[in-house]
């Protein structure tokens, strides 16, 4: 995502990321790690900025074959992606779940790549054009055992479980790096569902959320596997597979 903002004391404009440490735009010609095409957007903002700042553009090249409106979630690093995608999978293969509830589902990724593992899934978003690409994606990667609901995952989640046999449903949760509000995690545990995959970008709220699912051995962690999907930067995805205690 680029931003603009104006400069008070270059009395000029700054576009470009915003900095780690607080609210104030680094002016940048090129981003190091992007594709060139990427790049090519950049220069196009720059060469054509609003007058005083206040921009926010969304860059991104679109996936092929998936349906992606311009501000819903899409995973950015297309070389990690298939990697990605078979971790998951892997996670369901093992555990052999018979339904899949994908929270904060986007675009129905996740629910889509693994539909042929189970019987059914279920897809949770509260972004209503991301659910309705959803839908479109399904139906073009032929992924028919499911449905899309749209909503909030905190007021949707509790009447989905309610219809599924718990010990043989996995959850993705895919969240915001701000991580799952606590309510859902203790809804998850005392739904006492079969697995939960855990796909993160921020180690540490990673690492409060299994915590809290952990606690009192209700689940225990398994396996966590770490992708480097944004390089040179803190942030490392991971896929986290837990599973119900028994």
């Amino acid at each position: 995502m680029i931003r603009s903002q104006w400069d008070k004391f270059k009395q000029g404009l700054n576009i470009g990321f915003i900095r780690a440490d607080n609210r104030l735009v680094v002016d940048i010609k090129e981003c190091k790690i992007a594709e060139p095409a990427l790049n090519a957007e950049i220069a196009k903002v720059r060469q054509n900025p609003p007058p005083k700042g206040g921009l926010k553009v969304v860059l991104r090249i679109p996936p092929e074959g998936w349906e992606v409106p311009r501000d819903s979630f899409f995973q950015n690093n297309f070389f990690l992606v298939p990697e990605l995608v078979r971790v998951v999978r892997s996670c369901l293969e093992q555990s052999k779940m018979r339904s899949l509830v994908d929270a904060y589902c986007g675009v129905g990724f996740f629910a889509i790549q693994a539909a042929d593992l189970v019987e059914r899934f279920v897809g949770i978003e509260l972004d209503g054009p991301a659910i309705k690409a959803a839908r479109i994606n399904a139906a073009s990667h032929g992924a028919a055992n499911g449905e899309f609901l749209c909503g909030s995952t905190e007021e949707v989640l509790p009447s989905v479980l309610s219809k599924v046999e718990p010990a043989r449903t996995a959850v993705i949760l895919d969240p915001p790096r701000t991580g799952c509000p606590p309510a859902t995690l203790e809804l998850i545990r005392q739904s006492r569902v079969g697995q939960v995959i855990y796909v993160s970008c921020h180690p540490a709220t990673l690492a409060r959320d299994l915590n809290i699912l952990c606690l009192n051995n209700v689940f225990e962690l398994k396996n966590v596997v770490p992708l480097d999907m944004f390089p040179q930067t803190q942030h490392v995805e991971c896929v986290a597979d837990v599973r119900l205690r028994t």
